[in-house]
């Protein structure tokens, strides 16, 4: 039992450091006017005059990486959101992990935290187009 538990916080570690190391390396060598130079213009703006509900995710992660997190939320609040809450679940994971115990169970996503959260999501893309 004991040694099922090493290698499952070993696991857990590496893909800890793993994930620290990619956002690391966007931080270092990804610069933001190189991606927004690059990247194409919105297909649904361009040819109907809509936003889209991707419409903004570049820029908030470009402003996440760069620490602007003001700038982040307000250029698409739901992807931040989205990222904050991953986060705040991989560090509630590692504590329960750790801990044996299961802090924050109410935490974990549910199937209805997916429904309302997308269905929030098509009213706020509804919302700025009008």
């Amino acid at each position: 039992m004991q040694i099922a538990r090493k290698k499952e916080l070993s696991k857990l570690i590496i893909i800890q450091l793993a994930i620290i190391l990619v956002c690391l390396f966007v931080f270092t060598f990804v610069h933001s006017s190189y991606i927004t130079k690059y990247m194409p213009k919105c297909f649904w703006q361009e040819n109907f005059g809509i936003i889209c509900p991707g419409c903004g995710s570049t820029r908030c992660i470009i402003n996440l990486f760069t620490g602007n997190f003001k700038e982040a939320f307000f250029s698409h609040p739901f992807l931040f959101m989205f990222i904050v809450y991953f986060v705040l679940l991989d560090i509630i994971y590692i504590i329960n992990t750790l801990a044996k115990k299961k802090y924050f169970h109410w935490f974990y996503p549910k199937w209805w935290y997916v429904i309302i959260y997308f269905v929030l999501w098509i009213l706020y893309t509804i919302s700025l187009n009008f």
